[in-house]
């Protein structure tokens, strides 16, 4: 009987090697065998083991937390290599046509102050060539740029290989979140707040604009955490982080005389029907061992954040400034919007002349704050019509700044017997 001829046994090959009873030459992905086939090419990881500390254990529970909204986007079925096949999608010169796009338009839309510039075109793609989910999301960011440049015909492909990086990234960022530390702490900030920008300028089939803003309030908001985790280091780092925060303080007084008068009207709505509610019961609160925030309290601070807000965009210092909004009120505003809180949604109808406002560049945000504030609006006359008919002039307000018209074809009325119908 003819020996078996001995050879080396691959231990580390990919999952399709070892489905095939190929050897694997492990220099992938994608390893040889997976690049003639065609085949999308995956490596089984070893689990980190980086639960033993303090830090890591508290990285992970918010890691489950933003699970909960994690950014991942369907694209259509099949394998990578079938999907780019059929719709173009990632190719090496394309990654090359994406890079080039990235440092020398795309990283400008990220620039709050010109310091910013040299960070997100020089420094920032460096780092991405370490980190694959950073470089994913250069990728991906940069495809929905150019899918708003070109034609229809050509716009579908990058928008699939759009879908493709962003979803290769969010993998990895998932599993990086867990070890956050000095050297990455940055990159890990750059994917989650451009995560912000792909969620909102990927087209959606969901017409509710409402929803899909408060999907991006709750990833600005995991942004917002990973910054908190990370502040020492990134304060030390490239980042011009000092320096921006160094620039916030614009003076209330340059906000324009139509602007105050609104805020005047949203503080005098307040005090009128939320200020009852702010009788607190001292015992309560020492037996609770927490300060209990009530409605006009909340409602105050959202008002005083808008307001400087609008004083940053007046003075034209910190370019994008109003787009914190969110993440300067915290979970507390995020919730309120997500249960439909009508005093909220007031609110943030008047953010949304800001977002209407913006500088061009941020692309990600055209059209937002009208289809924000008309669907507010609309909201409010529906499910509120009291409240719509009292808050008749602090609604108009909004839409009639943003050149839309303040009142509807089809407006609310009372009818005895029958109630609030539309006629």
């Amino acid at each position: 009987m003819q020996k078996r001829r001995s050879h080396k046994k691959s231990r580390n090959g990919c999952q399709n090697c070892k489905k095939w009873h190929t050897k694997c030459d492990e220099s992938g992905p994608p390893c040889n065998n997976c690049t003639l086939r065609k085949a999308k090419c995956v490596y089984s990881r070893p689990n980190s083991d980086n639960d033993s500390t303090t830090g890591s254990l508290a990285i992970r529970a918010r890691q489950r937390e933003l699970a909960a909204y994690r950014p991942s986007v369907d694209r259509p079925p099949g394998d990578v290599g079938t999907i780019c096949a059929a719709y173009g999608g990632p190719s090496r010169l394309m990654d090359l046509e994406l890079m080039h796009q990235w440092s020398t338009k795309t990283y400008d839309c990220f620039s709050g102050i010109p310091e910013d510039g040299y960070y997100l075109q020089h420094i920032l793609p460096r780092s991405a060539l370490k980190y694959d989910f950073m470089l994913n999301c250069i990728m991906a960011i940069s495809s929905l740029h150019i899918a708003r440049s070109v034609d229809e015909s050509q716009s579908t492909k990058y928008l699939n290989a759009a879908l493709e990086f962003y979803n290769r990234g969010s993998s990895s960022f998932r599993m990086n979140l867990g070890s956050i530390n000095e050297d990455n702490c940055l990159v890990l900030y750059m994917f989650s707040a451009i995560a912000v920008t792909v969620h909102l300028a990927i087209p959606q089939s969901s017409p509710n604009m409402l929803k899909h803003a408060t999907v991006a309030f709750d990833l600005l908001n995991g942004c917002t955490s990973i910054g908190m985790m990370a502040m020492p280091w990134m304060l030390k780092s490239d980042f011009p982080l000092r320096t921006f925060l160094s620039r916030i303080g614009a003076s209330k007084d340059i906000i324009d005389a139509d602007a105050k008068a609104a805020f005047v009207r949203l503080r005098l709505l307040n005090d009128q029907r939320y200020k009852s509610t702010t009788e607190v019961n001292p015992d309560e609160e020492d037996q609770l061992g927490v300060v209990v925030i009530h409605e006009h309290e909340l409602y105050e601070m959202a008002i005083h954040s808008l307001e400087i807000c609008y004083a940053e965009e007046a003075n034209g210092v910190l370019q994008g400034f109003c787009t914190t909004l969110p993440s300067m009120m915290g979970k507390p505003f995020i919730s309120l919007v997500s249960q439909c809180d009508p005093f909220i949604l007031l609110i943030v109808m008047h953010w949304a002349v800001l977002l209407n406002e913006l500088d061009p560049k941020f692309w990600w945000m055209i059209s937002l704050g009208k289809k924000l504030a008309v669907e507010i609006a609309d909201l409010l006359r529906t499910r509120h019509p009291d409240l719509a008919l009292e808050w008749q002039e602090a609604i108009a307000w909004p839409l009639t700044r943003m050149g839309l018209p303040a009142t509807r074809s089809r407006e609310l009325s009372y009818n005895e017997g029958v109630g609030w119908e539309l006629v």
